[in-house]
């Protein structure tokens, strides 16, 4: 079961509208068939949904009568749900989506207990090499690393553009379900283990996209390198920019304010999940290490490109990680229209990417993609290559 937390506050002029204490099981609806599960505990005016180690904290909560509106942290989406008893039903809604932004949800009070073929229960844990079927090598390619105790299965899939973060889910005999939510993002893995211990599994996102995927048991299953995925393209040594900030103020790299500086530019954007993961890495980071002449700037793409969005995002985005480094607006997320904001990259493969820029200003690494904290090992790997080339670079 995909289980998340989110504590939700209601205000005391709403206290007559408490969610029944206990456990409760919730639903979202991808499409007619799928129906993406999970958890969450109520204490009358709180409520923790949890996914696996995961903990979201939600205080933008408003209610009135039996109608209980919930304000995502960051992210510009929102649960709309009306409380009736041992009942809650209502809508997701994503409002930096366009289309397929809007998703049926319920919760019923009481445990999900699944009905398991313990008896027939299989093997899911260990390492495996994933592909999936709707993209070009090597972007098709993932890790998935599963653990399993009894029926219970967490994990999470590890990609050249980042990682699932926290997969929640459980095993029924031949059949694994894991999924996740962000605040955001819906995702939904299921697959089956056939005789010759192959995956063949499905992935949804939401309801606007599905995928099907196929895995082996590999314990030696890896990724391209993610220092070599993004680079400058012949006839570029450095990189250049002119973006706004949220005073609409124009800043560029050659800014008095970069010289004899180390910067690193996080290609970021406050609907992507993995950006959330290095944000909360980078805003501490950033305080700890300004003084001795590091600078970060984040240059933000939305999928509602426009400059009055992109304010009111990272406003909350600062506010959520107390981040003191520079936030610029880059412009939108369409493939062909970013890439002509760094026409000095080969591309812009992925949200996160983060360059890394010496004190004269030329590009000492580029780094595709991002390994957040629910990939454990991977995580502590990337900071420490990470740490270790900023106190060089520092130190030169």
């Amino acid at each position: 079961m995909n289980k998340l937390i989110i504590l939700l506050v209601f205000l005391p002029l709403f206290s007559f509208c408490q969610v029944k204490p206990g456990i409760w099981h919730g639903e979202f609806q991808l499409n007619d068939t799928v129906a993406l599960p999970f958890q969450f505990e109520s204490a009358g005016n709180t409520i923790e949904f949890i996914n696996a180690q995961e903990r979201i904290k939600v205080t933008e909560i408003t209610a009135s009568g039996d109608s209980v509106f919930i304000k995502m942290p960051v992210f510009d989406s929102e649960i709309r749900c009306q409380l009736k008893g041992d009942t809650m039903t209502g809508k997701f809604l994503n409002h930096a989506r366009t289309s397929d932004n809007i998703i049926p949800f319920q919760a019923f009070a009481g445990k999900l207990n699944p009905l398991v073929n313990s008896f027939e229960l299989k093997n899911f844990e260990g390492r495996w090499e994933v592909t999936f079927a709707g993209d070009e090598p090597p972007m098709n390619k993932a890790v998935g690393e599963f653990s399993q105790q009894g029926n219970h299965i967490t994990g999470t899939f590890l990609t050249p553009t980042g990682d699932y973060r926290y997969l929640d889910g459980f095993a029924d005999g031949n059949k694994m379900y894991l999924s996740c939510f962000d605040g955001s993002h819906l995702f939904y893995f299921s697959a089956d283990i056939n005789p010759d211990d192959v995956l063949d599994g499905h992935f949804y996102s939401g309801k606007h996209w599905h995928d099907t995927w196929k895995a082996i048991r590999n314990e030696n299953a890896s990724l391209p390198d993610p220092d070599s995925l993004t680079f400058l393209k012949k006839g570029f040594d450095k990189i250049a920019f002119a973006f706004p900030d949220a005073d609409s103020n124009m800043v560029s790299l050659t800014d008095k304010k970069f010289e004899g500086k180390v910067v690193v530019i996080q290609v970021m954007g406050t609907w992507c999940p993995n950006c959330m993961d290095e944000t909360e890495f980078l805003a501490p980071f950033y305080k700890k290490n300004s003084a001795k002449g590091l600078e970060i700037i984040g240059l933000d793409y939305e999928r509602i490109p426009t400059l009055q969005t992109a304010k009111k995002n990272l406003k909350r985005l600062r506010e959520r990680y107390g981040i003191e480094y520079m936030l610029l607006f880059a412009g939108s997320t369409d493939k062909e229209k970013r890439e002509k904001t760094l026409p000095m990259l080969s591309a812009i493969l992925s949200f996160p990417t983060t360059i890394i820029i010496d004190k004269k200003g030329h590009v000492r690494n580029i780094h595709t993609g991002f390994s957040g904290p629910a990939t454990g090992i991977y995580f502590e790997q990337w900071k420490n290559h990470f740490t270790g080339l900023i106190d060089k670079l520092l130190a030169e």
